[in-house]
């Protein structure tokens, strides 16, 4: 165990019966180790077994087997009032009939916190998500973002070690969504305690994080950085979940030092890559934006030629649509400035060696056998 380590999941296993009688498994084995002052997100697509998980930290659901420990102590039968956690949900759960000031002493007057303290320690927190001057407001009069920020003040106010988020900004439109994720990140690094955050939002989770939880069917699929999450996916349902990618599948045919040529039924894909042999299977993967339009040949990348069928413009960039010509369908993110594109042109994109990852392999079996 590392001595940054906070709390840990330990073999976490969870199943619900549906009402047809049949067993889901929400959870089935997880293993995360959580580090102090990180912001840790888990990430997955509905059913995934994410908010499950948040639950059973925040002492709302209980492991069907498993444990939950915190720097070291089991707290897997300890009660959710008992728990040096506090959660902020998707609604906010603001009391209506209480002004700002009051939600956010709520937890201070359940505790009888002498009036001084209290008072110094609500201003504080309101200080903290900028929303003094709202004291004497009620939830209503307040927009989305401010709702929000009354909920994170109300959540910090009794100092805890973790703070559990579930899609909290999911109903906050775009642009107040962006200023959120900003400010929650800002506010985890002023009160350097660990976050957790639930979201099914990929973009979100690449933001905010220290480090991604993928989850998929109640099982851990790839823990890491975002930049490892993004770049070196583990296996193919990382790759398609996390942005957009193109994922080119056939046979090694040749190793030239630490090079090898995939063929992809008549396209050939080049990788660096120092573990594949001659006959293995491999799927690759390369994001659109790995993607470039060739102006002049250049001996350090290599080419796809491909069909245009759809162009669409995203701001400072096209993306392109189109067909290899195996009758593959790829996309590619190329600047303006690079050159005219439209709709029919044949184009050559360049990509460079080391930007294509394998994201499953499956050896050569007579080499396996040998």
């Amino acid at each position: 165990m590392s001595a940054n380590e906070y709390i840990r999941i330990r073999k976490g296993y969870r199943q619900f019966t549906t009402p047809e009688g049949n067993l889901i498994k929400a959870l089935d084995g997880i293993d995360i180790s959580i580090a102090k002052q990180e912001f840790i997100t888990l990430l997955g697509p509905s059913g995934c077994g994410k908010t499950t998980l948040l639950k059973i930290i925040a002492g709302f659901e209980r492991l069907d087997s498993g444990d939950v420990l915190i720097e070291q102590q089991s707290i897997t039968n300890l009660p959710a009032h008992k728990r040096p956690v506090n959660t902020v949900f998707q609604s906010y759960a603001l009391f209506p009939h209480m002004t700002v000031e009051q939600n956010v002493g709520y937890g201070l007057d359940i505790a009888k916190v002498n009036a001084l303290e209290r008072n110094q320690r609500v201003k504080q927190a309101l200080e903290m998500v900028g929303l003094i001057g709202t004291e004497r407001r009620m939830p209503a009069q307040l927009s989305g973002g401010q709702q929000q920020r009354v909920a994170l003040a109300r959540a910090i106010i009794n100092r805890p070690k973790l703070l559990l988020l579930d899609e909290p900004l999911s109903a906050l439109d775009k642009n107040l969504r962006i200023k959120m994720q900003l400010e929650l990140k800002r506010l985890q690094s002023e009160l350097g305690i660990c976050f957790v955050f639930v979201t099914h939002d990929q973009q979100e989770a690449l933001t905010l994080s220290d480090r991604i939880v993928v989850l998929n069917a109640g099982k851990v699929q790839q823990i890491g950085t975002p930049d490892e999450i993004y770049h070196t996916p583990c296996n193919r349902f990382v790759a398609d979940f996390i942005g957009e990618s193109n994922i080119f599948a056939g046979n090694v045919i040749l190793i030239e030092h630490s090079k090898a040529v995939v063929d992809c039924q008549g396209v050939k894909v080049f990788l660096q890559d120092k573990q594949l042999q001659v006959g293995d299977k491999v799927e690759l993967l390369l994001r659109p934006e790995q993607l470039s339009l060739v102006r002049t040949p250049n001996t350090a990348t290599y080419e796809l030629s491909l069909t245009v069928e759809e162009r669409v413009f995203v701001g400072t960039d096209y993306q392109l649509h189109g067909t290899l010509s195996n009758g593959q369908k790829i996309s590619a993110l190329v600047r303006h400035e690079d050159g005219e594109v439209n709709v029919g042109d044949t184009i050559s994109l360049s990509y460079r060696l080391e930007a294509a990852h394998v994201v499953s392999h499956r050896a050569n079996a007579k080499q396996e056998a040998a």
